[in-house]
């Protein structure tokens, strides 16, 4: 990306490299367009200023040359975002925001203020600020406070009264404090603009390597996401998508206003690979329905994937869904059909609906992918219960499977319980949280040390792509070049500190 023609900017929006998230797979992970990015961005710029986004995951640039680029745009406002399209993007992305104030901030010429925004910041202020060193932490999503700081850095007037903002306050004696004022109220979002896709071109993102199997599994570019609802309503204890956000809910964006975004990603961008990035996109029926009758309207050949509970869809909806390009849907079985475990980790659907099972048939019956969600290393995890739970995966072999070890993401009732009852320590470094990561650290069960359960992580997903039978499924439906793509990916062996010694 090509930043020759700025000169200068109220704000510039930094979204650090993810690169030590996905560690010796980056090249096979996407490169996703961060939504909260674009859309705090059109905000900033609605309201009259000017921004600048950096995304350092597909703007190659050195440190010295980006110190340049940033001394030259010479902002009011320097923020730098812990987000992305995952519920746990934000801690997992925290190393490479703290990295980002180490190596670049510490180095500007200029004392240019600075914030950290994302749901990770909002739970654990007083923790980013030091870390990081920035001058604000965003509470919440933070589009308002951003504008009234900026606006306020302009014209040189007190900061400190504004909703949505925790800072370091020290008083005449040298007493440091952290003030954490007030979550402001979530915004009504069919309010919010248009992301301005110019500043983050699709043509330069990469879908998910399953999300192309069948198709161009070596050409996943361009790459497109589009956002219909934010937030959840449901109570998962591992969960923290509502971090952002002072309480659960759901708030459903306008569906003619999301074609409208469709049609500027696949005429003026060219995509066909689409991520629809709701945490459930199929939930309300009826607005599926809109959906599905306004891109009927377009006939557009696109690959779209997207999330639903297995408790939400009907085979109308599934063959629906299919007509108008929605090839692969994630489901969070979790733990497969261990009803106990999923009651315990509030994830139990509802009574009288269709069983995992039934609803496998349905989606296999509308000729849709599934990607199966499993986690592993729960509190009354062993080894037995482990497999039994991939074993279910091997019953059905899903095209795709994430396959998870547990964490205590900050926000979530995982966090309260496993940190506040001194399961485990308070995390000394988030790179505990990267799954690819050589620090991974997952939770231990009752049964079993973080190590143990790594360590069962990585050979049941190994186990299960080198699996003849999954993999002569998989070559019938996608060809043999997405075999050689799954073989080239179980050829990389994740290194994994904590295993040194066990």
């Amino acid at each position: 990306m090509k930043y020759n023609f700025l000169k200068k900017c109220d704000v510039v929006l930094v979204h650090p490299s993810k690169s030590g998230t996905y560690g010796q797979v980056e090249s096979l992970a996407s490169t996703t367009p961060d939504i909260l990015l674009g859309l705090v961005d059109a905000y900033v710029e609605s309201n009259g200023l000017t921004s600048v986004i950096i995304d350092l995951d597909i703007t190659k640039i050195s440190e010295q040359d980006l110190l340049s680029l940033i001394a030259k745009l010479n902002p009011k406002l320097l923020g730098v975002f812990s987000t992305g399209v995952n519920v746990s993007a934000s801690t997992q992305t925290m190393p490479a925001v703290i990295d980002f104030f180490k190596d670049i901030v510490v180095n500007l010429t200029d004392k240019i203020k600075t914030f950290v925004y994302g749901g990770h910041p909002t739970v654990l202020p007083e923790r980013t600020l030091k870390e990081t060193s920035a001058d604000y932490v965003i509470i919440g999503e933070g589009y308002e406070a951003i504008v009234l700081l900026i606006k306020s850095l302009i014209k040189g007037t007190n900061v400190n009264n504004i909703d949505g903002i925790a800072y370091i306050k020290e008083d005449l004696l040298g007493n440091v404090t952290t003030v954490i004022n007030t979550m402001p109220k979530m915004i009504d979002i069919n309010t919010l603009p248009m992301i301005n896709w110019s500043k983050l071109n699709p043509k330069l993102y990469r879908a998910h390597n399953w999300h192309c199997f069948g198709s161009d599994i070596n050409n996943r570019m361009p790459y497109g996401v589009i956002w219909t609802s934010m937030g959840c309503a449901y109570p998962c204890d591992f969960c923290c998508i509502n971090n952002l956000y002072s309480k659960r809910t759901f708030r459903f964006r306008d569906m003619q206003a999301v074609v409208n975004e469709i049609d500027i990603l696949v005429n003026d961008y060219g995509v066909k690979n689409l991520r629809i990035m709701d945490e459930l996109f199929v939930i309300r029926h009826p607005r599926v329905e809109e959906f599905c009758d306004l891109m009927d309207e377009r006939g557009y050949d696109l690959n779209i994937w997207c999330y639903a509970r297995v408790d939400s869809v009907t085979p109308q909806i599934l063959k629906r869904l299919k007509k108008i390009g929605v090839n692969w849907i994630g489901y969070g079985f979790e733990a497969g059909d261990n009803e106990d475990v999923l009651k315990s980790i509030n994830k139990a659907v509802k009574k009288g609906s269709l069983s995992n099972d039934e609803v496998i048939k349905i989606t296999r019956e509308a000729g849709i992918n599934m990607i199966g969600h499993a986690i592993l290393g729960l509190y009354d995890d062993d080894e037995k219960s482990i497999r039994k739970n991939v074993a279910f995966l091997h019953k059905h072999k899903f095209e795709w499977n994430n396959i998870y070890p547990a964490f205590a993401y900050p926000g979530t009732p995982f966090y309260d319980q496993y940190v506040g009852e001194g399961i485990i320590e308070e995390p000394k470094s988030w790179k505990e949280y990267g799954l690819y990561s050589d620090d991974c650290k997952p939770l231990p069960t009752k049964h079993l040390t973080s190590a143990q359960v790594l360590k069962l992580r990585d050979e049941l997903f190994n186990e299960y792509y080198s699996d003849q039978d999954v993999q002569d499924d998989l070559r019938i439906k996608f060809g043999q070049e997405t075999i050689d793509h799954i073989n080239k990916m179980l050829s990389v062996k994740l290194k994994r500190k904590i295993l040194v010694n066990n």
